[in-house]
C-alpha cells in the first residue's frame, strides 16, 4: 500500500529538520526556515509540528528508531555473543561518531535543563539498554535483570565516552574490546562498601620505529 500524503509530507519535514540540526545546529533550528526547505508556509507545518521542541523530539525519535532496530537486529544475528556485541559497539561507534551524534549531542543538551527532553534522554537510553539485554545474557548466564541492566549501562557509558573525547579509529577500537570484556566480566556499578570491579586492560599498541637520521 502507498504511504498516505501526510505520511510522505511529515517524512519529508523531519528529512529536512534532521539536516538542519545536523549541518547548521540548534541555534538553526527554526521552523519557518525548515517549512522553507519543504515548500511550505509555516502554518502548513505547524499542522504537522506545532512547535519548535515537537519537531525536535521528533527528530530525535526517528533517528533512535533506525538505530535501536539495527542494533536489536546485530544483537539478534549470528556469531557468537561476544562477537555480536562487540559488533553493536563497533555500529553504535560509527552511527554516533557521524551525524547521528549530532542529534544525540542536541538531545543531550537539552536534556539539561528542559524537563521533556530529560524525560525523552531517559527513555531512549532505557530502551538501548534493553537492547542490549539478549546478547548479555547470554554471556552471563544466569545474572539478575537488574545486573545485566547495570552491564548494559556501563558498555553504553563506554561508548559514549569514547566518542566524547573524539577517538581515531584505534581509539574507538580499544573501546569496543574494552566493552566486550567488561560485560565478560560482569562488572557491576560500586555500590556503599563495595569494592570497584578491576578495570579492562588496554595493551599499549607498539611505537613505530624511529626513522634513520631522525
Amino acid at each position: 500500500m502507498a504511504p498516505r500524503k501526510g505520511e510522505v509530507r511529515r517524512a519529508e519535514i523531519l528529512a529536512a529538520a534532521r539536516a538542519v540540526l545536523v549541518d547548521e545546529g540548534l541555534g538553526r533550528f527554526v521552523l519557518r526556515d525548515i517549512a522553507v526547505r519543504v515548500g511550505l508556509v509555516l502554518g502548513n507545518l505547524q499542522y504537522y509540528y506545532p512547535t519548535r521542541d515537537d519537531l525536535l523530539e521528533a527528530v530525535v525519535r526517528a533517528e533512535f528508531a533506525r538505530n535501536q532496530a539495527e542494533v536489536a537486529a546485530i544483537a539478534a544475528g549470528r556469531g557468537t555473543a561476544t562477537a555480536r556485541l562487540a559488533a553493536v559497539a563497533r555500529r553504535l561507534i560509527d552511527v554516533w561518531a557521524r551525524s547521528g551524534g549530532r542529534v544525540y549531542a542536541a538531545m543531550s543538551l537539552l536534556a539539561l535543563h528542559q524537563p521533556r527532553f530529560r524525560a525523552l534522554h531517559r527513555e531512549v537510553y532505557l530502551a538501548f539498554y534493553e537492547s542490549l539485554l539478549p546478547v548479555l545474557r547470554e554471556i552471563r548466564p544466569g545474572a539478575r535483570r537488574a545486573e545485566l541492566l547495570a552491564v548494559a549501562r556501563l558498555v553504553t557509558t563506554l561508548v559514549d565516552g569514547a566518542l566524547v573525547q573524539v577517538p581515531g579509529r584505534g581509539f574507538a577500537a580499544d573501546a569496543v574490546a574494552a566493552a566486550v570484556r567488561l560485560a565478560c566480566a560482569g562488572a557491576r556499578p560500586r555500590s556503599p562498601g563495595s569494592v570497584a570491579p578491576e578495570e579492562p586492560r588496554i595493551a599499549p599498541r607498539p611505537r613505530r620505529a624511529a626513522r634513520a637520521g631522525a
